[in-house]
This record gives C-alpha cells, structure tokens and sequence, in this order.
C-alpha cells in the first residue's frame, strides 16, 4: 500500500510529465504552422510579399506559441514536485 507521500509525489511527476507533453504538442503544431510559412515565403515573387509572409510569421511566433505553451502548468508541477521532498513520510493509507 502506498503512503500518502507517495502518492502525492507520483501525482506530481505525473503532472509534470502532463505540462512537458503538452508543451511537446504545441511547439510541434507550431514547427508545422511555421513550415508553412516557409513556403509561402518561398513561393512569394516580390519583396514586398516576403517582407509580409515574414511579418505573418513574426505575428504567429509571438501570439501563438508562448500563450499556448502553458508555462504556468510547467512551473506548477516543478513546484509540486519541490514540495515533495518536504512531504511527511507518514504511514500507508
């Protein structure tokens, strides 16, 4: 049986696990939006529409990728994960 310790230390390596994997998916569907753009601007015949698939690019990467990322969820499974170290060793439940 496990103690109580050590399911709350399981929970929070399973959160973290969680928050990397979904960063994980984000930056991938990000990478394939921005290849996207790479062809865009590849197949863009003046300057002036290169300038603009790079300004689409630039609006993407900063709007779309760190909102999405859920930092917050990262930084609360480390935090989770600090705490049980300092969790009572108590008895099984």
């Amino acid at each position: 049986m496990k103690t109580e310790h050590e399911i709350k230390a399981q929970y929070a390596e399973e959160a973290a696990l969680k928050a990397l994997l979904h960063a994980q998916t984000t930056l991938e569907a990000n990478i394939r939006e921005l290849d996207r753009y790479i062809e865009k601007f590849k197949e863009a015949s003046t300057a002036k529409d290169k300038a603009a698939v790079l300004n689409w690019s630039l609006n993407h990467l900063v709007c779309n990728i760190t909102p999405n990322l859920r930092l917050d969820l990262i930084a609360n499974a480390q935090a989770e994960l600090a705490q049980t170290e300092s969790f009572p060793k108590g008895e099984s439940i």
